[in-house]
């Protein structure tokens, strides 16, 4: 007898029936081709080594000595509702835009109102197309760079634009998306905790190398089993909402302990989006006595964050999602990337929507393996692949689980240095 179709969880607090998909059609990572490099190698006369000065960039709390393979692309409101774009480099820059009106492409918002797959892609397809100016500087640039080429996203409004899904040549070449092909990571200002101000972005090669330790909602999400594998290989410390009541109060209490020797602190729950960062919570989608509000998490010094200084990963719905306090309306937005920077962490990867959970299962425990295999790829390296791989498993008449596949992992952004490197070993090795 056949299995029946199972219905696929979200890791948000409420199911998107539009989105929802069986777990037997899902193509398994094994089957879908590592891809090989498609840009070009960087020209024998170009330095990428050799940092320059661009005073513009301590404006936005990055360090002004940048190497010449870095470019920022600030986004910013420029009257209401409105938004314009200026691109930073050292040698070649984008000047000012004119302003725009705000385009309705938050993958949050398109994928809580139902909105197709294959529309939303059709979406960034046209949105994509009208920003030629921008485009032609990016592939300016990719020209010169090639796969060195590190874009580094500054988005100081709140209009949740996917910008890793804007594609180079959206008439002449399908599916070159600046986030498959160019190494991005998204910054913002954040105020630390450590020393009451913000801090600045650099760029240097390091790599975070310690314990792992986990909250895992086993007992409400499916593909969980699949992540407690992957984690367990690690021999770090799991806290399973399926052997304690009260593992997310422990796993809390874990990361206020002073231990200092964590590369990698992972969350896989729900993850909740309401009007206010007062309500946002990660945790039980039922239960709440079972989730983490943000405003506790403030109230409490993460000292294993602040002194390992690891990377953070929220596999939670809506985990990358900000917003301004209603009450005290400052620009300053909120959410748990925000915090965890704020803590100390390295890098925070998070997601700009509701993620379906197989799909979040699957994307986890790839990068837990490629990170535990020695690689020498950052982990923003490592996201631009995982986005990769769903580019080329497209295909020339792509299924709607395929593009499904493509838009949650472009959901899937990170915050932090582009060249830190994620080493998941297990003790001893």
């Amino acid at each position: 007898m056949a299995n029946k179709p199972k219905s696929l969880t979200q890791r948000a607090t409420a199911s998107l029936k539009g989105l929802s998909r069986t777990k037997e059609i899902l193509p398994k990572a094994s089957e879908i081709a590592r891809p090989t490099p498609s840009t070009p190698s960087i020209p024998e006369d170009i330095e990428i080594a050799t940092e320059r000065e661009f005073p513009e960039a301590e404006k936005v709390n990055i360090t002004k000595k940048l190497p010449r393979n870095v470019a920022i692309l600030h986004i910013y409101e420029n009257g209401e509702n409105q938004y314009s774009v200026w691109g930073g480099h050292v040698d070649k820059g984008l000047l000012q835009t004119d302003p725009e009106k705000k385009p309705l492409l938050s993958l949050g918002w398109q994928v809580k109102n139902l909105v197709p797959p294959d529309i939303i892609k059709d979406f960034m397809n046209e949105f994509s197309r009208l920003n030629v100016k921008l485009r032609n500087w990016i592939k300016g640039l990719r020209s010169q760079f090639g796969e060195h080429l590190c874009l580094v996203i500054a988005d100081y409004t709140d209009f949740e634009i996917p910008w890793e899904m804007l594609e180079l040549s959206p008439q002449q070449s399908s599916h070159e998306y600046i986030g498959a092909l160019i190494t991005t990571v998204r910054w913002r200002k954040v105020i630390s905790v450590i020393n009451d101000d913000y801090l600045v972005l650099k760029f240097k090669a390091d790599e975070c190398c310690g314990k792992t330790v986990a909250y895992v909602l086993d007992t409400e999400l499916e593909g969980s089993k699949s992540e407690l594998e992957s984690l367990k290989k690690l021999q770090g410390t799991i806290y399973q909402s399926s052997e304690d009541n009260n593992s997310i109060e422990k796993f809390h209490t874990h990361l206020q302990s002073d231990d200092a020797d964590h590369s990698f602190v992972y969350i896989s729950c729900h993850g909740t989006f309401k009007n206010s960062p007062d309500e946002m919570a990660l945790g039980s989608a039922s239960n709440e006595q079972q989730q983490l509000k943000l405003q506790i998490l403030r109230k409490r010094p993460l000292n294993l964050v602040q002194k390992s200084q690891g990377i953070v990963f929220i596999n939670a719905c809506h985990s990358a999602r900000e917003q301004v306090h209603p009450i005290i309306r400052h620009s300053y937005r909120m959410g748990f990337i925000q915090l965890f920077l704020e803590q100390g962490a390295r890098g925070v990867i998070g997601t700009l929507g509701a993620v379906g959970d197989i799909y979040a299962a699957e994307f986890a425990c790839e990068l837990i393996k490629e990170s535990s295999q020695s690689s020498p790829l950052p982990v923003a390296a490592l996201l631009k692949n995982l986005r990769l791989k769903a580019v080329k498993n497209l295909g020339d008449k792509p299924t709607e689980e395929q593009l499904l596949s493509l838009i949650y992992r472009f959901m899937y952004v990170y915050y932090g240095s582009p060249m830190t490197v994620l080493r998941l070993t297990p003790p001893g090795e």
